[in-house]
């Protein structure tokens, strides 16, 4: 028993005969037990949830199949189960599965067990031995995303259509949606979540976006980045943001003959950041930044997710007449990082804009897309 008035334990005496007291906790009142279960719903970000959720499903389907026992699961069930689908080769004849998705299943599967009470199997020598074992024999190049560098940016915003009705209206949120990415240098989930109340306009900085939670930041703290005036009006993030905010207040203020004679009227060679914007006061400011807009321009309720950037730089650049196999939404993240190091910008100079919490990480995209930057090569006279 602990004292209340002291952090020492304190011992009972039961006199001979009698009944000890007993020790079984009372019940949890049911509004904890669902604050509990809030509370656990949110330890994880939703895609991770998900992809565990999938993993799970994936290993219990295998062991139904093969007559194994899920939970609990032994190592050498779990060993099987790895090797088995780790060995599966894609059309090309490559590994289908990378080492890094394969140590995600078996962390999935841990994660079900400890929280069904059992030990996690992927802590047995069984399951981390071949777990090496696969990341050895597995080596291929990591697949990441060509970075999408200013110049070709350029390329892309100027093929956009944003004058026709109704196609000018995507034409705004997607231009907008490419040049806040690009200088904020945002994960595709990052900017995609943004509401109209997470961006304000500052008078000497430009924008200044709001993050609650990141990939790095799973626990909330949040974190503000600065997106500054741009000299060029095509590529300034507070022209590019409002000029969708103006589409925005008339989509949801005015009639589609407005929304017609704003889209006509728009213009991407002149800066209006520096004006009145009493739009903003119009909108409300938990909405979604970035929406659907569906066929006719009807423009949705809810916020676009991080696959809809995706999918929006690959058919930008394919309207451009670039090639968008190798690009997708982290190709404005990553093209961001190049294109501040081709500049001159320092490891740590990037980190205060990409929140990378490593060093060594942004010397990955220097290494593979900037290999000519401080290198001796170019000085021996070739």
């Amino acid at each position: 028993m602990i004292d209340p008035t002291s952090n020492q334990p304190t011992t009972t005496i039961v006199a001979a005969g009698a009944t000890a007291p007993s020790l079984q906790s009372a019940p949890i009142p049911d509004d904890l037990l669902a604050g509990i279960a809030a509370h656990q719903a949110n330890s994880s970000a939703a895609n991770t949830t998900r992809a565990y959720r999938s993993d799970w499903a994936a290993f219990v389907r295998w062991c139904e199949v093969h007559d194994q026992v899920a939970l609990p699961a032994d190592g050498t069930t779990v060993a099987a189960y790895i090797t088995d689908r780790g060995a599966l080769l894609s059309a090309s004849g490559e590994y289908a599965y990378a080492p890094s998705t394969i140590t995600r299943w078996v962390t999935s599967i841990n994660m079900q067990h400890l929280r069904a009470g059992y030990p996690a199997p992927g802590a047995l020598a069984a399951v981390k031995d071949t777990l090496s074992g696969i990341r050895r024999g597995h080596v291929r190049p990591p697949r990441r995303m060509a970075p999408l560098l200013l110049a070709d940016l350029k390329k892309v915003l100027t093929a956009i259509d944003i004058h026709s009705y109704p196609d000018g209206i995507i034409g705004h949120r997607d231009a907008a949606l490419m040049v806040m990415g690009f200088a904020g240098a945002f994960r595709g989930s990052e900017i995609a979540g943004r509401t109209i109340g997470d961006v304000t306009i500052h008078s000497e900085d430009g924008l200044h976006v709001r993050l609650l939670t990141s990939k790095t930041d799973q626990e909330g703290r949040g974190s503000v980045k600065g997106l500054p005036y741009g000299e060029n009006p095509l590529t300034c993030p507070p022209c590019a943001f409002l000029r969708w905010i103006r589409v925005l207040d008339v989509a949801e203020n005015a009639s589609r003959s407005d929304m017609m004679t704003l889209l006509r009227t728009s213009d991407s060679a002149s800066h209006l950041c520096h004006g009145p914007t009493p739009e903003l006061d119009r909108l409300d400011p938990k909405a979604g930044l970035f929406r659907p807009v569906r066929r006719g321009g009807h423009i949705g309720a809810k916020s676009i997710s991080g696959d809809v950037v995706n999918i929006v730089v690959k058919r930008r650049l394919g309207a451009a007449g670039m090639n968008a196999k190798r690009f997708g939404g982290h190709s404005l993240r990553a093209g961001f990082v190049t294109q501040a190091l081709r500049a001159g910008a320092s490891p740590q100079e990037v980190m205060r804009q990409t929140d990378h919490k490593s060093a060594s990480t942004v010397e990955i995209y220097r290494r593979e897309h900037d290999p000519l930057r401080q290198n001796a090569v170019t000085r021996i006279g070739l």
